[in-house]
């Protein structure tokens, strides 16, 4: 008998001794923070710190990120040195500057929302000085980096025997817990209450709202506040005049300007601002795909130049529109300039596709109820469907497929594949699950996983084997998966949801063989999601919401698991044999191959 609980988890949520038996091996750049960081403790020690206890022990750590940080800056040997007029609330400068280096060598957009050089030299001055970093975004920074390090403390993992795993409002369960704020939280608050304020006051607006992203990573991988947070940061883009770019302003003549902000003085503050729209777009959009609530921005309010190449950005080259595309530009999803495209991009692009199946899917119904041709189809009097209206066989849902659908194969050839010589683009491999969740996404409403021959059931099972292929391949690799993107721990959800609707419908059909089979693959995909949730508390809740799916739906596992093998996206052999053969298989799946272009139809790479 085999149970689906997941082992207990480390509290420190910092260790992982269970990787093949074996204590994963620390990268070079984490050794040099760990000496220093543990000399600095040993004989930097001021009074100041004493109220940072936690700080006294570091890093029980086994991140591992393949590879030996360059241009990060090591710490200076004078960092006890304390300004008199430090700002109130902000850990001392040596504890500030470790958590300032995890964040920029571990997180995977920091650098995309700061030019590191720039921002390091600004943290080098003293607090007067006018560049020296808004307090909110330090305070940001301070609460996201205890992600990284057992310098600080963190929250506790929740405990899902108290709430359910699903639960909105966390805050309930942290109202009956009986502690003080841990230093993550504790700076997250002061991050927010300083950037309220600035904001009030309309100064330091654009590093109020780098702070507010920050925050919004912060909240989205402690499960909590995301919805409301992310809203606020693309919402407060708006007034900065990040959401558009010239020429395409409005035309309506106003008293006000389009853009609150000061022009930018530099080509790199210019691509900081449009890197911090992005990535306040990239997280509303990201979380937006597990609910089915309205989006904050209409994409058709978005008229801004994609992001630069990550070298250009650092080197503050400037590429004019004319070599760059818009987020307006046809065919913008299928068409990539080789000499503009790095990874960063495709992970952008793949983020305005999620965007575009969720608005396909939040409009349908009205749109079709006002008559709108683009998403009506000529086939619904003849298409099976429980639901009294199928997009399927609309222009607006055949379009809309087929740029999914093409998505992965119209990479660049050298941006094809997320993992090479063991190293992985963390970009990138999240760029690679998003076709294969944005097909769950369009397919899982039409899905009838019980009738063979339904082109939306093997297209959702083929997504989800493919995104399992994606967890086998970066899980093969010596790279630390809990520093892996949020939104991979959704894909991977997604991918074992779909998984378990199969399951069910195996076990109802009696299927033995496929039983065994995809209880393995669910294992597997819980295994790696729960492996994050070590470190990244989002991750636990998943890992616990697909334990209590499986159970719901499936009830507890036993027998003995069934050896896979990879890659599974390639196994649709096995999908008519999950049922009973219909006497119509033949006629529907040449009405359903009708309603689809050749290339759309196609199996996902």
């Amino acid at each position: 008998m085999k149970d689906w609980k997941t082992e207990s988890m480390n509290s420190k949520r910092y260790c992982d001794k269970r990787k093949k038996g074996l204590r994963r091996p620390l990268s070079l750049g984490i050794l040099l923070l760990d000496n220093l960081w543990q000399t600095f403790i040993r004989h930097s020690m001021n009074p100041l710190q004493q109220q940072y206890p936690s700080q006294a022990t570091y890093f029980d750590s086994t991140v591992n990120t393949n590879s030996t940080p360059t241009s990060f800056p090591l710490p200076s040997a004078n960092l006890d040195l304390v300004w008199p007029n430090w700002p109130q609330d902000i850990p001392p400068p040596d504890l500030l500057r470790h958590l300032v280096d995890v964040f920029f060598v571990f997180h995977p957009h920091a650098n995309r929302l700061f030019h590191l050089p720039t921002f390091m030299h600004t943290l080098s001055l003293p607090p007067s000085h006018p560049k020296f970093p808004s307090t909110p975004v330090l305070h940001a920074i301070c609460a996201i980096g205890s992600l990284y390090t057992a310098a600080v403390t963190s929250p506790p993992l929740p405990n899902f025997d108290e709430v359910p795993s699903d639960e909105i409002f966390l805050e309930r369960l942290r109202a009956k817990e009986q502690r003080p704020d841990s230093f993550a939280e504790h700076q997250a608050k002061l991050a927010r209450e300083t950037a309220e304020k600035l904001n009030t006051l309309g100064e330091d607006l654009f590093q109020v709202l780098q702070a507010n992203i920050i925050l919004s990573w912060f909240y989205w991988s402690h499960g909590r506040w995301i919805f409301l947070n992310s809203a606020h940061c693309l919402r407060l883009a708006v007034p900065l005049g990040l959401n558009m770019c010239p020429p395409f302003h409005s035309i309506t003549k106003s008293e006000r300007p389009q853009s609150i902000l000061p022009p930018a003085r530099t080509v790199v503050e210019d691509e900081t601002r449009r890197n911090a729209f992005w990535l306040a777009y990239a997280t509303e959009r990201q979380h937006g795909c597990g609910n089915g609530w309205a989006l904050s921005v209409d994409d058709q309010d978005v008229s801004q130049l994609l992001p630069v190449r990550g070298d250009q950005f650092e080197q503050g080259t400037l590429v004019t529109p004319m070599e760059r595309q818009w987020a307006h530009t046809r065919n913008l999803l299928l068409v990539h300039a080789d000499e503009q495209t790095d990874s960063f991009l495709l992970y952008i692009k793949g983020t305005i596709m999620l965007s575009h199946v969720k608005t396909f899917n939040m409009r349908f119904r009205s749109r079709h109820f006002a008559g709108d041709s683009a998403v009506t189809s000529p086939y619904n009097d003849i298409i099976q469907s429980s639901d009294p209206v199928d997009p399927r066989g609309s222009q607006a849902f055949i379009e809309l497929d087929h740029v999914v659908s093409s998505f992965r194969e119209s990479f660049p050839s050298h941006l094809r594949n997320p993992i090479v010589d063991n190293v992985v683009d963390n970009h990138l491999y999240t760029a690679c699950l998003m076709p294969h969740v944005a097909t769950i996404i369009l397919h899982d409403p039409h899905a009838e996983v019980c009738q063979s021959g339904c082109i939306s059931a093997l297209k959702i099972l083929t997504a989800a084997r493919a995104i399992l292929d994606h967890i086998y391949a970066v899980w093969s690799t010596s790279f630390d998966i809990t520093l892996l993107d949020s939104f991979c721990s959704l894909c991977w959800f997604f991918s074992g949801r779909v998984l378990v609707r199969f399951l069910q419908a195996a076990l109802d059909a009696r299927s033995l063989d496929q039983i065994s089979t995809i209880r393995t693959e669910i294992d597997f995909i819980h295994s790696a999601i729960a492996k994050v949730g070590q470190r990244v508390p989002l991750a636990h809740r998943y890992a616990k919401m697909l334990e209590d799916l499986i159970i719901k739906r499936c009830g507890p596992a036993s027998g003995y698991p069934t050896q896979i093998t990879f890659p599974r996206s390639l196994h649709l052999d096995d999908f008519d044999t999950l049922f009973e053969e219909s006497n119509n298989l033949v006629s529907d799946v040449i009405l359903r191959e009708t309603l689809y272009q050749t290339k759309s139809f196609s199996p996902l790479t």
